[in-house]
């Protein structure tokens, strides 16, 4: 049995961004946006400055595979080896 799908609605200023600013501050290098984004930790699991810093370091590593899959599909010649002229 398929569940019937609902429509919801939000107001704009229920949008969350979270970014990563440029080096000189100017520019957004990285965008997390959307409506109904939910950040959420285990805080059971996260029991010291060491365990918050894994959970952070797991989340880069995700980012960082989702930012290479992007890098490969839309600029992969960054991967080339420079041709010297």
């Amino acid at each position: 049995m398929e569940e019937e799908e609902k429509t919801v609605s939000f107001k704009p200023s229920e949008k969350m961004l979270y970014g990563v600013l440029n080096y000189d501050g100017n520019e957004l290098m990285a965008t997390i946006s959307g409506y109904d984004l939910s950040i959420s930790f285990n805080m059971r699991l996260i029991n010291s400055l060491s365990d918050a810093e894994s959970c952070a370091d797991a989340l880069a590593n995700v980012f960082y595979e989702a930012l290479m899959e992007q890098l490969v599909e839309k600029k992969s010649a960054i991967f080339q080896p420079k041709q010297n002229q």
